[in-house]
């Protein structure tokens, strides 16, 4: 039981420590003033561009 009650400090002092993060994530992301980016029309021709080339690879050890 010793043990226990000589940990208890440590443990206090992380919870307190947590929750001052916490508190500081939750200002930053009430205050955060962000903008979704438009999408891009390009990424969806290179995704597909990319699975092309791979199954042309994986095409040619199949074979």
């Amino acid at each position: 039981m010793h043990a226990q009650n000589e940990l208890s400090p440590y443990f206090a002092e992380i919870d307190r420590r947590t929750d001052r993060a916490l508190k500081g994530i939750r200002e930053v992301r009430r205050s955060a003033k962000l903008k979704a980016l438009p999408r891009e029309p390009r990424a969806a021709f290179v995704g597909t561009g990319f699975l092309v080339a791979l199954a042309a690879f994986v095409g040619l050890f199949l074979d």
